[in-house]
């Protein structure tokens, strides 16, 4: 008798080792495809309003016929901190906006809906800007990543994310060659020099981070070092971004300045 409810008992733990091992392969493995497509439905549906801190650095190096000593510097650094309800759109962006070679100044940017108002230390007064203006504003990259990261442009390159599990949550790092380079540029045009040319890629790398219980996105990194060569000459650019988004869905509500209101309602 004892035996027959040994050989039942070690029946019983080879069925369920076996039924724990099927479930585990047909679990599926989650890609960054997977993730990307997760976080956007995610934001999509249920982020109302988040918290950007947004820097970009843009730097730039002109050499004229191998002139080395008299070169051209030119680039500026966009220091942006932001609050965004975001259906429908209603967002508040202050900039310190500090461009080589000159003075800088402070930014005051309101978004009611598709309208865009802004003053700047320089004037003090108040204009509307035209529809399409903080891509012209702070570049294509920014306005992707602004007031929320929109993920849609990087499923281009799902198949050569490198997917990492990090604290609470998990971490999309992608660094490309000069072909990869090419096909991020036709998705972001501001992205390294604005010339034409032959290009040397020395570095493109991308980190997007995912808080893991929202799927949210928590932050954006991107960092390129960029020559391009043509005619005689040689442009160097050197980019980072870095994007954090924080508060998510609990951001206070702020109020319009009179003369947006103004505005706003004609």
């Amino acid at each position: 008798m004892k035996k027959i409810i040994s050989a039942l008992a070690v029946g019983s733990l080879v069925l369920l080792l076996a039924a724990c091992s099927n479930s585990g392969t047909a679990q599926k493995k989650m890609t960054a495809g997977d993730l990307l497509d997760k976080s956007q439905e995610a934001m999509d549906n249920s982020l109302k309003a988040v918290r950007s801190h947004i820097v970009f650095d843009d730097y730039a190096v002109t050499v004229y016929d191998g002139d080395i000593e008299n070169n051209e510097k030119a680039g500026v650094k966009f220091d942006m901190k932001v609050d965004a309800f975001l259906d429908p759109a209603k967002v508040h962006l202050q900039s310190n906006v500090q461009p080589r070679g000159a003075n800088a100044w402070n930014m005051d940017l309101y978004q009611v809906g598709d309208r865009v108002f802004v003053i700047d230390d320089r004037t003090n007064e108040w204009d509307e800007l035209p529809s399409g203006s903080v891509d012209e504003l702070f570049g294509t990259l920014v306005a992707e990543a602004y007031p929320a990261l929109d993920l849609s442009k990087f499923k281009e390159f799902e198949d050569e994310f490198i997917l990492e599990p990090i604290e609470y949550g998990y971490a999309l790092k992608l660094a490309l060659d000069r072909d990869g380079f090419k096909r991020l540029k036709e998705l972001f045009p501001d992205v390294g020099p604005r010339e034409d040319g032959f290009s040397i890629v020395d570095k493109v790398e991308l980190v997007i981070t995912f808080n893991k219980k929202t799927s949210y996105v928590t932050s954006f990194k991107l960092s390129s070092d960029m020559r391009n060569y043509r005619d005689g000459n040689s442009y160097r650019s050197r980019q980072k971004l870095n994007a954090t988004y924080s508060y998510f869905n609990d951001i206070e509500d702020f109020k319009l300045p009179k003369e947006v209101s103004d505005m706003a309602a004609e």
